[in-house]
């Protein structure tokens, strides 16, 4: 038993000492474990566990650094003093000190401390998840970070929030906006994307509709996972209005021939499709758009026809 778990009760839901306290003090504490973290995994040793402090029931978590910021230096673009942290000891919501964001920053500068190549950073990554993925602070927190978005990397992280769903409910969460909102609410903004490409008659209960997406992610065969993606991006294509050429999107063999462009550029491009994370499939329709679709550089009008 560490020394941070020692003197607190069994069932308190702890999180790791780095993410409290003000940003400054926050930022330095997250460097000083970086190192440690990116030295152990250099030596193949295992990542020492992170001092953790109980985070009491009504906490509010900063997700957005951004918006911890915004929040954390009393702005507000809705209405004075619109954010509820009664339970927080600094109150009145605007010293709101846990910043799960952090644990994407960690792992960002882990890797720059021993200039890892990008082959071994995701290695590093893949180490990561398999050591904390199943600490809830972990879970939740690995929810801010963009690039692990294959199923791979996906499933287990969903999976570290439902496994502590009841705990990581007691809190409330700062990522879209100002206002606290439940985990809910957070995981449904930020996982609805995955639902819609993996279940096929959702049931409204994001719990229910998570388990039923990673189970499915899980034994999906790889000719599966590519349809399933095909037909996501084309669904996409139809309903975002970012999109200037939607039509051009949809015509037979354009996304297909944009994956198998895309995939040419390493294979973890494609496989950070396969989940359904919206914000990749997204960016991947803006991408085909602007690399081969009318009016572009490269654009041909035979793109996708050709064998």
């Amino acid at each position: 038993m560490t020394d941070a778990t020692a003197s607190t009760p069994q069932n308190s839901l702890l999180f790791p000492a780095f993410m409290y306290g003000d940003k400054t003090t926050c930022r330095r504490k997250m460097k000083a474990e970086a190192k440690k973290w990116a030295k152990c995994y250099g030596e193949g040793r295992p990542f020492p566990e992170p001092k953790l402090i109980p985070i009491p029931p009504g906490s509010v978590v900063f997700i957005d650094e951004g918006y911890s910021n915004w929040v954390g230096g009393g702005y507000s673009m809705i209405a004075p003093n619109v954010v509820n942290v009664s339970a927080n000891p600094k109150g009145e919501g605007l010293n709101i000190q846990w910043r799960a964001y952090l644990l994407r920053d960690l792992l960002y500068e882990a890797e720059l401390i021993p200039k890892l190549r990008h082959e071994a950073c995701l290695a590093f990554r893949h180490a990561v998840v398999t050591r904390f993925w199943r600490f809830p602070w972990a879970a939740i927190s690995a929810t801010s970070i963009g690039v692990l978005s294959s199923i791979e990397f996906t499933t287990p992280r969903i999976e570290g929030v439902l496994q502590h769903w009841d705990a990581l409910d007691t809190l409330r969460y700062i990522d879209f906006g100002e206002r606290p909102i439940s985990l809910t609410t957070f995981m449904t903004h930020n996982f609805d994307g995955n639902v819609a490409m993996w279940v096929d008659q959702p049931t409204g209960n994001i719990r229910i509709d998570l388990a039923t997406a990673i189970a499915q992610m899980r034994k999906a065969s790889d000719e599966e996972v590519y349809r399933r993606v095909v037909k996501r991006l084309g669904n996409l294509a139809d309903i975002d209005k970012d999109l200037k050429h939607p039509e051009w999107l949809k015509s037979p063999g354009v996304i297909e021939a944009g994956i198998r462009a895309y995939r040419n550029n390493g294979q973890e491009w494609y496989d950070n499709l396969t989940s359904g994370a919206m914000h990749e499939l997204g960016r991947f329709l803006v991408l085909l758009e602007q690399n081969y679709g009318p009016g572009s550089e490269h654009f041909d009008p035979s793109f996708g026809k050709k064998p």
